[in-house]
């Protein structure tokens, strides 16, 4: 059975972010393969969101290609699952969630 998946608001602007970086910065194609890459992480989620746990909260799951982390809570009950953050791993580790 799939999970359901819900990005907060914080997530989907860190991703917007991330994309807006790469188009300014980069180039279109490179954002382009970033979000194919957040949407690979998107579908592993939810297929099998039990990854390892950066707290006693959250796990995390790092993007494939790009230095990104996702961070998420699965409630197993209701088949979901919450990414609260995606992070570039060069950030300040002390901005990562917790609780």
């Amino acid at each position: 059975m799939n999970y359901k998946i819900i990005v907060s608001p914080i997530a989907l602007r860190n991703i917007e972010e991330a994309v807006e970086y790469y188009i300014l910065k980069v180039n279109k194609k490179v954002a382009l393969d970033f979000l194919n890459d957040y949407k690979k992480l998107y579908k592993t989620l939810q297929k099998n969101p039990f990854y390892q746990f950066h707290d006693n909260n959250y796990r995390f799951l790092p993007f494939k290609k790009f230095p990104y982390i996702a961070f998420f809570i699965v409630d197993e009950v209701s088949k979901t699952v919450f990414i609260n953050a995606v992070f570039h791993t060069f950030q300040n580790p002390e901005k990562y969630p917790t609780r």
